[in-house]
């Protein structure tokens, strides 16, 4: 179930996230919170780390997904991708919230970036140049573009497809990312005694 209203969720995220209806993404925001909790449970300080599972989205997978995201969102005056968490809540996902299909489709496409970014840069794609990153990330999105614009392609079934809308879920659902464009949210936790700000304050 869970699996399921994860897909759904992620549906219209390519396009923006903050086109959503307020209801909906506040929706959305809550979602995200469950799956970032459920991360933190399976490798809270309260477990004995032995007995965690290693996450599927490996050392290698992550250093992929984190650059990537880095370009898709770098830092500027606002945080960029790594400060938000990003490549933490996408691990969440893979670890338990995808569906097998899903998963495994996009897993085995980031394990295609590296032996791509080698076989024209001579590098890992983390250790390119941040020009060749973006030429590489311009092929990805051309190729997105040319399945969107085929009526027999399906541009969702194109791991990058799922990188630029798991990178916008992710930021735009944290705590970095809503400051940024301003979303105000509450996330579901107690703080007793805690003093009200000044927009809670305000009538």
């Amino acid at each position: 179930m869970k699996r399921r209203r994860a897909i759904g969720v992620l549906g219209g995220m390519v396009g923006g996230p903050l086109l959503a209806p307020e209801g909906a993404f506040a929706e959305l925001v809550a979602w995200a919170q469950r799956v970032r909790a459920s991360a933190g449970q399976a490798g809270g300080s309260s477990h004995d780390a032995s007995q965690v599972a290693p996450s599927l989205l490996t050392p290698p997978r992550t250093r992929v997904m984190a650059a990537l995201a880095e370009v898709i969102i770098p830092a500027t005056d606002t945080p960029g991708a790594s400060e938000a968490g990003v490549t933490e809540f996408v691990a969440a996902l893979v670890d338990g919230w995808l569906d097998d299909d899903d998963r495994d489709r996009f897993l085995t496409g980031l394990d295609t970036v590296d032996p791509a970014a080698r076989d024209r840069f001579g590098s890992d794609f983390a250790d390119c140049a941040p020009d060749e990153q973006a030429a590489l990330v311009g092929d990805l999105d051309a190729e997105l573009t040319r399945l969107r614009d085929d009526p027999d392609a399906d541009e969702t079934r194109h791991f990058f497809h799922d990188v630029k809308r798991f990178t916008l879920t992710g930021y735009f659902t944290s705590e970095v990312g809503l400051e940024a464009v301003g979303y105000r949210t509450t996330f579901a936790a107690f703080e007793g005694c805690a003093p009200l700000t000044a927009a809670e304050r305000s009538p």
